[in-house]
């Protein structure tokens, strides 16, 4: 590791990193160490805090490094100028390494929190100590002087991780009653990966059941980007069962989530190959199509993400029939999500899980694997993705003009071009000749569509 200038000192008392933490940290990229020593040399004190010395700890690696420093916001902005203000209330910025951004927070003590959501001022310090003790839980509150290899803990974070533990910095209610916001949070941090579920300490997780109504104050942007948070999780099923049952789904879902059994047992299965949206549509399965668009609505999704759970769940109960024409029809429609879609419907089906509060799918198990194997057995598609008889080709054939009626006639083709494969336009013409297409009515026409 090149050197690194040592800072001011910070006001705790440190313990010498671990030989595999001071490994890592001999792996820093030079763009953070830059950072450290420009930090450094302005007389400033700086410390990687936060999530990253907690999945250190861990055995994980980081998705983002931040910093603490004693610094005031100005005075960072002097040292680096193209720095991007991105919390200028709560003291933070931006810093711009070679290929990524590091966020540093001015050290601080925070005032009273009147609308349980964020505090009504916020005070720069030169303290490290008390900046730790404004955090959430003991696995957050950790901080490394990079340069001096010291790691400071004064909550006893590393012994709850230890313990596989999510325990809150100082008085759990207190925490909880600052920012309703951490209880979404702490079912997160309890997502250990491959380490499994963590336990919520006793005292958290009463206040989590008294409190629970703070989310209540929270927006529904801030609650959704914890929840995606929590669906992709290597454990989401298990920490997703736990919330239902002490009632956190119920402020954010419709619905009541406790006595949703079945649901329970979906996610009893490995859903590793799924990702946080398709979980979600999972869960949402019973809800009716104006209850899903509603939540989406609510939780402030993004257009994409709220077409993606809305077109999963509309396809809940559907399968293709057990022939080419189909399998390469739902195969062109679904894409890598085909094979997705039927694992969810075997699941749905093994957990007798009603379908928009329709009832039970009559479809069976044995069914849906020879169709996953007739899905993955298929030759790889010959013929283009993009139709191979445009308008202007099918109006020259048929006189047809512009209109409802030619675009219809367009998709029938396309649809039987991927069902059969084609990848000539003289097969297209063939086809053509054959087509009741002049006397029959085109809202009935096939389309390129699943179901």
């Amino acid at each position: 590791m090149r050197h690194l200038i040592k800072g001011l000192e910070a006001d705790l008392t440190g313990f010498k990193c671990s030989f595999k933490t001071r490994k890592i940290l001999e792996k820093l990229p030079n763009d953070l160490i830059d950072i450290l020593n420009k930090i450094a040399q302005n007389n400033g004190g700086v410390w990687i805090v936060g999530g990253a010395v907690r999945d250190w700890l861990i055995g994980h690696t980081p998705e983002d490094i931040d910093l603490a420093v004693n610094l005031t916001p100005e005075q960072m902005l002097e040292i680096f100028p193209d720095a991007i203000l991105t919390g200028e209330n709560f003291g933070t910025l931006s810093l711009r390494g070679e290929n990524c951004l590091y966020q540093a927070t001015t050290l601080r003590t925070d005032g009273n929190y009147n609308d349980g959501r964020r505090p009504n001022n916020v005070f720069w310090g030169n303290s490290l100590k008390k900046d730790l003790e404004r955090r959430d839980f003991t696995v957050n509150a950790m901080a490394i002087d990079v340069a001096r290899e010291l790691l400071y803990d004064p909550h006893n974070g590393r012994s709850d991780i230890s313990r596989g533990l999510i325990r809150a910095v100082g008085n759990a209610h207190q925490r909880l009653s600052e920012d309703g916001l951490r209880i979404m949070r702490a079912f997160r941090f309890s997502d250990r990966k491959e380490d499994g579920v963590w336990e919520l300490e006793n005292s958290l997780e009463v206040s989590i059941s008294q409190l629970k109504h703070m989310l209540d104050n929270i927006s529904r942007e801030r609650i959704f980007i914890e929840w995606k948070r929590i669906l992709s999780g290597q454990s989401s099923g298990i920490v997703i069962k736990k919330m239902a049952l002490m009632g956190i789904l119920d402020r954010f879902l419709i619905g009541r989530w406790d006595n949703k059994f079945a649901i329970f047992e979906a996610l009893d299965n490995n859903l590793s190959l799924f990702d946080g949206l398709e979980k979600f549509s999972l869960i949402l399965c019973e809800n009716t199509i104006q209850e899903v668009e509603t939540i989406c609505k609510e939780l402030k999704m993004s257009k994409i993400e709220r077409n993606r759970i809305i077109s999963i769940h509309n396809r809940f109960g559907h399968i293709p029939k057990l022939n080419k024409h189909s399998i390469r029809r739902f195969r062109f429609v679904l894409q890598d999500f085909a094979i997705k879609h039927l694992m969810l419907e075997k699941i749905i089906i093994d957990c007798k899980i009603s379908i928009r509060g329709e009832g039970l799918t009559n479809h069976n198990l044995i069914i849906i694997d020879e169709i996953i194997d007739a899905v993955k057995n298929l030759e790889k598609q010959k013929t283009q993705s993009e139709p191979l008889a445009d308008g202007k080709w099918i109006m020259v054939q048929t006189g047809l003009q512009k209109g409802e009626k030619l675009g219809r006639l367009k998709s029938w083709l396309h649809t039987i071009q991927i069902e059969r494969d084609l990848y000539d336009i003289s097969q297209i013409e063939k086809v053509l000749s054959t087509l009741s297409w002049n006397n029959s009515d085109f809202k009935n026409w096939p389309e390129l569509k699943f179901p």
